[in-house]
């Protein structure tokens, strides 16, 4: 058996207050409540309470028209019959708020100050009262110089921003030539001293006087670096000196993605010729040849920059103001290995190998020490891979083209040729004509030379 409340059959008449009191909502009506008990239902006034206006909607409950009757809240609460009215159902009343008719007046701070933001704007408010409120400004804050963004209406009745420049430190100080009043929504930007941020490293290692990882200023030079280090030791290798440089790397890195870019298409553009084959060898010889191109490409694409930079050091008292006394970059590395008397011979001989250096010996003494030539070498392109991270070829006969003086030398005779110094990588390429896909390339030896230079490997590519 289901027991229903008599309150089931009694309508509940409600009335609304909403706005500017301590508890906005829905009341329950009486047949002799008015305004003021309404108010005081829903917990009184606040502080920022809007006395002189409030809205009282009326709703009659048969046809739902609405009608609106204004009345002056303080007197309602005063007692004042004429606007302490008595409330009906369904009626609402809206209290509303002093920040309705007060116009909110901001002023901003950005830049180098302790708390950037938004802040109230108060009477004769100046550039110096806002960056005190914004808790003062950094360190890092330049005095020379702030910027106060202002917006004004011009002629037209359109909005444009002015913008004045300061002198901060004068502004901090009082002068009012510098110290302007603020008006609302007026912008004040603190700037920061210029470079101000991370400290920049770079890092000497091996033959100096002090290694270590430097903090570097702007505009510092190698020498002064070097210098600050205690110098060379003794028996630092300065032709072995390794310099590597992060944007250098990146330029490096692309170079090596345009390369085999342009490989993949000289290469793999011929793809086609396996449906025009005739015969079974034929297919599985053009298949073949087409995985030694990808894994070829597949090689190219695997390489990793290293972002070496070919240098020359000296005395610092000759080094200084010389080409090589570069500016210093963040993340720069220098490295000095000790002197060693070893010349090393990789590519196609009889048995790689390392051995000691002598003046009296020409590159092909050393080839001479691994065996000799392996069957498929190419004599002709013999590089070497240079102590400094260069990579040149090497003279052969009594004239020999120079690519970077663009003309014949005579061997011998030519201060600038340089022979084998402690240290080189002697390279013996293979022949490109026994691998018929291969001379499609006829850069390859200077292939070669670019990506042991760039990546600083040379690896058998067959």
């Amino acid at each position: 058996m289901v027991v229903h409340s008599l309150w089931e059959k009694v309508f509940k008449a409600n009335v609304v207050i909403a706005g500017e009191v301590k508890n906005p909502g829905n009341y329950q009506f009486g047949e002799t409540m008015t305004v003021r008990d309404l108010v005081f239902s829903a917990g009184g006034q606040t502080r920022d309470t809007l006395l002189d206006e409030a809205e009282l909607y009326r709703t009659d409950w048969r046809t739902k028209e609405v009608t609106l009757e204004k009345l002056n809240l303080g007197k309602a609460i005063a007692g004042d019959p004429q606007h302490n009215l008595k409330l009906k159902d369904l009626d609402r009343l809206v209290v509303h708020s002093l920040w309705e008719t007060v116009y909110k007046k901001n002023v901003a701070i950005e830049g180098e100050v302790l708390k950037p933001g938004s802040y109230p704007m108060a009477d004769n408010m100046t550039v110096r009262d806002l960056v005190f409120a914004a808790g003062n400004i950094l360190e890092s804050a330049s005095l020379q110089e702030a910027e106060v963004s202002s917006r004004t209406i011009d002629k037209d009745n359109s909005m444009k921003v002015v913008h004045k420049q300061i002198n901060l430190d004068r502004a901090l100080a009082g002068d009012p030539a510098h110290n302007l009043p603020l008006k609302a929504h007026d912008r004040i930007f603190i700037k920061a001293i210029s470079e101000w941020g991370a400290e920049k490293y770079v890092t000497l290692s091996g033959k100096f006087k002090y290694p270590g990882r430097y903090v570097i200023s702007k505009g510092e030079k190698l020498s002064h670096v070097i210098a600050r280090a205690g110098g060379y030791i003794d028996d630092a290798h300065l032709r072995g000196a390794y310099f590597t440089r992060e944007s250098v790397r990146v330029l490096q890195q692309k170079g090596l993605v345009e390369m085999a870019d342009r490989m993949e298409r000289e290469l793999l553009s011929g793809g086609g010729d396996i449906a025009t084959s005739t015969s079974a060898e034929e297919v599985a010889a053009k298949k073949a040849e087409m995985e030694q191109k990808r894994l070829f490409v597949g090689y190219l694409r695997s390489l990793k920059a290293n972002g070496r930079m070919a240098i020359r050091l000296a005395h610092l008292r000759l080094l200084k103001g010389s080409a090589y006394d570069i500016e210093m970059e963040d993340g720069d590395v220098l490295s000095i290995p000790p002197k060693h008397n070893m010349v090393n011979v990789a590519g196609s001989v009889m048995s790689q190998g390392s051995f000691i250096y002598s003046e009296k010996m020409e590159y092909e003494d050393y080839v001479d020490l691994t065996g000799g030539y392996a069957k498929y070498a190419d004599r002709d392109n013999v590089f070497v891979l240079k102590v400094d991270g260069t990579a040149e070829k090497l003279a052969k006969g009594l004239f020999n083209w120079s690519s970077l003086r663009s003309r014949w030398e005579v061997a011998g005779f030519e201060r600038e040729i340089k022979g084998i110094e402690p240290g080189d990588t002697i390279v013996i390429p293979e022949k490109i004509g026994r691998i018929a896909w291969l001379r499609e390339i006829k850069d390859i030896t200077q292939i070669l030379m670019n990506t042991a230079v760039t990546a600083g490997v040379f690896k058998a590519l067959f």
